[in-house]
């Protein structure tokens, strides 16, 4: 249900307001590790190893459609916040139709430079034609990944998290069975873990769609709507562009630090693979207060209750510390479990051992790479942009870097470290940063 984040007891707030996201990024990752463990325990190493190599490739195009529309929800939360319902009506049409253009132009560009961007990164020849009809698929089907985005993230702005994990659950069930009769019946191999996948999301968007024309009237927009208004396309797209870029140069960083790993050969990058895939499980709770926050913050931005955002950017800290030290506990006890169920029993002891080793080095780390997302979220909340787009440019430099000088060097321990690396640089300033911003924009206030 809407709610507004404005009201009520922060904490209580907070929570409620995450956990529907933090299962929802629970599902959605178990999207992914079902496709890894279905891949790498019935098809094999090969088909492991291209399902990772094309994976880190397509995340490219569908955290981009994803983060666009964030971006524009962030807008719309402020004028929720502000209870101004007409900039409200015309930021969501702005929404629909940026978000249809943004679709066309990702596919066509994703599936012409699929193949350049492949060869770009080294995946092994070996494995290239798999890879590339797992990222043709994938890519082909961004429409329904983004349909299914925009709708949740405009949900959220709204306060209501609860909703897009409705259907959500239902998508994740469907993608189960479709990944398994794929492989054990019809024999598609990886062809049909990507289809799997695009059918599952695009059942969760089109039943998202339904139930918002009949259930959420407060999101139908009237022709009036999509006339163009400077000031709002100016804040919609500048948001969904500054947060882009930052993915964008982040995820460029990333398909850097792949021709690292894929340079090390295909055992590598399947302990990689499987390390990375459970790694990403536990920084959940992360990424779920890091939607929460620029939710909360926007909308608080908004009602200019900047007191009301101090103490709850605080309650997040302390959440996402919590559950820092509870991963660490659970990784260095049962490391060597979590690695097996993906790899299977029969896997190399070289494949098992690094998964592990990434897994614990990455761990360690947390405090300070949940800070680091949750004050960036904050900060684009407070319709601040160039402070995240900034510590992103830092990322892309320590991980050119790292192919360059560590990874050289130090092998897969210099895969290992290279992101723990960069939170620490990015933590240590980004927190001190945010509290000058906040105190301008409350000075501001006050004059």
């Amino acid at each position: 249900m809407q709610k507004k984040l404005t009201e009520g007891n922060i904490t209580k707030n907070i929570l409620f307001f995450m956990f529907p996201i933090l299962i929802g990024n629970g599902l959605q990752r178990v999207y992914t590790l079902v496709d890894t463990m279905m891949v790498g325990r019935l098809l094999g190493t090969n088909e492991l190893a291209a399902v990772g190599a094309s994976s880190v490739i397509a995340n490219l195009f569908i955290d981009l459609c994803s983060t666009f529309t964030a971006g524009f929800a962030i807008v719309i939360a402020m004028f929720y916040g502000a209870n101004d319902e007409e900039k409200m009506k015309k930021s969501l049409a702005s929404t629909y139709f940026l978000s249809a253009i943004i679709t066309v132009i990702l596919t066509v560009a994703g599936l012409f430079l699929a193949p350049v961007i492949l060869h770009w990164t080294k995946v092994p020849v070996d494995i290239q034609p798999m890879a590339n009809k797992y990222l043709n698929i994938m890519i082909g089907g961004l429409i329904f990944t983004l349909i299914y985005n925009m709708m949740a993230n405009i949900l959220r702005s709204l306060g209501d998290s609860t909703v897009p994990l409705f259907f959500l659950v239902t998508s994740v069930i469907l993608n189960i069975f479709l990944d398994y009769f794929s492989i054990t019946k019809f024999n598609t191999g990886v062809s049909g873990v990507a289809a799997a996948t695009i059918i599952s999301q695009g059942f969760s968007g089109c039943a998202c769609i339904v139930f918002c024309v009949f259930k959420r009237k407060i999101l139908g927009v009237k022709k009036i709507d999509f006339k163009p208004e400077g000031k709002i396309y100016k804040m919609i797209i500048s948001q969904g562009l500054a947060m882009a870029l930052m993915l964008s140069v982040v995820s460029l960083s990333t398909l850097i630090l792949q021709t690292g790993i894929n340079s090390l050969g295909t055992t590598m990058i399947a302990g990689y693979m499987a390390g990375r895939k459970y790694l990403e499980l536990f920084m959940m709770p992360g990424a779920a207060i890091s939607m929460t926050a620029a939710n909360y913050v926007s909308q608080n931005f908004g009602a200019k209750l900047f007191d009301r955002i101090k103490k709850g950017v605080n309650q997040m800290y302390l959440i996402s510390l919590i559950w820092a030290v509870i991963s660490f506990g659970i990784i260095f006890i049962f490391g060597r479990q979590i690695i097996v169920s993906v790899t299977g029993n029969d896997a190399s002891e070289e494949i098992i051992q690094s998964g592990i080793k990434y897994m614990r080095i990455g761990v360690c780390f947390f405090s300070l790479l949940f800070i680091l997302v949750i004050t960036r979220s904050s900060l684009q909340g407070l319709n601040h942009k160039k402070t995240p787009v900034f510590s992103s440019c830092i990322e892309l430099a320590v991980k050119i870097i790292a192919v360059l000088v560590l990874v050289p060097y130090l092998g897969f321990f210099g895969i290992c470290i290279t992101e723990p690396l960069i939170w620490t640089i990015n933590g240590i300033w980004i927190y001190p940063a945010f509290r000058s911003i906040l105190k301008k924009e409350i000075n501001l206030q006050k004059n």
